[in-house]
């Protein structure tokens, strides 16, 4: 799997073959088989662990954190930690997603629970803040496409800014829509 993870992250899933994988893994085909019938049962293997990774990752960075809005600002310190220790190369789930289109549904869905789960989180977090469920969402959904956009602009860019000049508009949303004290 480590050998797989570093492929097709740095590499692309569709640009890594079997027998690369096999190669650089030192194994033998049967043993890989043995635990992974077919590439696409590789690649949701894949999936499945890199979200894992990330959401540990995630909540260990903002297990540092008390405040819910401190929490909602610290994504972005765990993506800048993230995108430096990856060389800017993205997320792993949007990089696979953009590479198999609807060819693999399995990766697909799986990828997209990954998003939807960290929606799911973001929104959790604001609903402490917020208790009005539609500002919630509207918070929790800006602050998702504010980290989203980051994520994929410091890949292009190869720089923390994005993710900088994100962190700054997610701040500036959460103080325009703070509930006052009285209320």
């Amino acid at each position: 799997m480590e050998t797989a993870d570093q492929l097709f992250y740095f590499q692309g899933y569709q640009s890594t073959g079997i027998n690369q994988i096999i190669e650089e893994a030192k194994v033998a085909k049967g043993s890989l088989y043995n635990h992974f019938p077919s590439k696409s049962e590789l690649g949701q293997a894949y999936v499945k662990e890199s979200s894992e990774r990330w959401f540990k990752g995630l909540e260990e960075e903002l297990n540092l954190w008390t405040d819910p809005a401190e929490k909602l600002i610290a994504v972005f310190s765990f993506l800048e930690k993230y995108a430096r220790i990856n060389y800017f190369n993205g997320c792993r789930l949007i990089n696979i997603l953009t590479e198999v289109g609807d060819q693999e549904e399995q990766i697909t869905t799986m990828a997209v629970a990954h998003k939807q789960k960290f929606r799911e989180f973001l929104y959790q977090l604001t609903l402490k803040i917020f208790p009005d469920t539609e500002q919630a969402i509207e918070v929790s959904d800006t602050i998702y496409l504010l980290y989203e956009a980051a994520s994929v602009e410091s890949k292009i860019f190869k720089d923390q800014w994005p993710i900088q000049l994100a962190r700054k508009n997610a701040e500036q949303v959460l103080k325009q829509n703070k509930i006052p004290n009285n209320q």
